[in-house]
């Protein structure tokens, strides 16, 4: 699917933006992110669940053969391939797996760089609010394969803000968790917040109580 460890194309315009500043690209990103529709947001964290062990073995290929992985050179071709295809279905995969690299490298550089935390919990707090859309768009969806729809084989099921707090608690970037965008998403969706929260995550949401029978 993806031949980035061969040998580099021609320049794409899209290197000037990831050759450009940290905050620039941070910027870059938020802009795009407000600008897809919900659908497209909820398909880019299928996307970015399946992306994490792609990045892993890549970096395994990449070391066997003495080279090393650029997630840029991902996202460039990610670009390029999804420009070239010739049918919906790797239009929208190779789009969306770009997306969601475009977030990877921000994380990446977000440990590097702490004043771009906010920007990304902006960013990765939008992608949660649109993971309840996958109970509708994620079963027959043509476009991801079964095993990549695994990761949402229980929470699909789960109610809608439990959904938001799964995208957040275990669907993103750790580094995001102390964000003021985190604490707002909670209190939009009636999601307790816990400040200290180290391994299970930083929101959780109690279903209500049901009414006393009369």
């Amino acid at each position: 699917m993806f031949g980035f460890l061969r040998k580099k194309k021609a320049e794409n315009p899209l290197r000037a933006i990831l050759n450009s500043g940290d905050a620039d690209y941070a910027n870059f990103v938020k802009e795009l992110f407000d600008g897809l529709d919900n659908a497209t947001k909820a398909h880019v964290l299928v996307a970015y669940q399946n992306l994490i062990p792609i990045v892993g073995a890549m970096h395994n290929v990449a070391k066997q053969q003495g080279s090393a992985f650029s997630i840029d050179d991902f996202i460039i071709e990610c670009a390029e391939n999804q420009a070239t295809a010739k049918d919906e279905v790797n239009t929208r995969r190779y789009a969306w797996f770009m997306w969601a690299a475009l977030v990877y490298r921000l994380v990446t550089m977000s440990s590097r760089d702490i004043g771009l935390g906010d920007t990304l919990a902006e960013i990765w707090c939008d992608v949660a609010r649109c993971a309840p859309f996958l109970k509708a768009l994620l079963p027959d969806n043509v476009v991801w394969k079964t095993e990549e729809k695994v990761w949402f084989e229980y929470v699909i099921h789960d109610p809608k803000p439990e959904m938001v707090a799964w995208a957040i608690n275990h669907g993103g970037p750790k580094a995001i968790w102390k964000a003021p965008a985190i604490k707002k998403l909670a209190e939009e969706y009636g999601l307790l917040y816990f400040d200290g929260a180290e391994t299970m995550g930083p929101v959780s949401y109690i279903p209500p109580s049901p009414a006393p029978e009369q």
